[in-house]
This record gives C-alpha cells, sequence and structure tokens, in this order.
C-alpha cells in the first residue's frame, strides 16, 4: 500500500532514512515495526492502569452496598421507575 506522510519534519524524515539503511530495511518495515512497538507500549500502560484501579481497596462494604441497593430499588418504587 503506498501512502504519503504530510507535515513529517525534514530533519525527522533524514532520521529515519537513516535508520532504514542502517538495518538494512525499507522505511515501510521501520515504520511498521516502530508503530507496533508503541501500540505494544500503549497497551501495556493501559493494562497497568486497569490492574491499579482493580487492585484499589474497596471504598464499600458489602453491608453498604446492600444498603444502597436497597435504597435506590425503594426510590424507584416510590417514583415509579421500575421496570
Amino acid at each position: 500500500m503506498n501512502t504519503l506522510i504530510k507535515n513529517l519534519d525534514e530533519e525527522n524524515w533524514h532520521f529515519l532514512k537513516v535508520e532504514a539503511a542502517k538495518e538494512r530495511t525499507t522505511l515501510g518495515n521501520l515504520l511498521n515495526r516502530i508503530l507496533e512497538e508503541y501500540k505494544s507500549k500503549e497497551n501495556n500502560a493501559a493494562k497497568k492502569a486497569w490492574n491499579k484501579i482493580f487492585a484499589a481497596k474497596t471504598l464499600l462494604t458489602k453491608a453498604n452496598a446492600k444498603e444502597m441497593l436497597a435504597a435506590s430499588k425503594s426510590f424507584r418504587k416510590e417514583y415509579n421507575f421500575e421496570g
């Protein structure tokens, strides 16, 4: 697939060309590898963030949660939001 990249700094373009030549590969292959590494890093960062959230200490006890559920059910019933 042929793709046009606009607004790429001349310095960055030159850097990519030099790196591709050092590795004896094409610019396309180099960019694909760079993007795959970036996506992998982003996915790992997202997983770490979610793991941090899921590992956090809970704010409510089970008893508190049951009380809140009962209160919300009562509220919904009182104002005919059941369904």
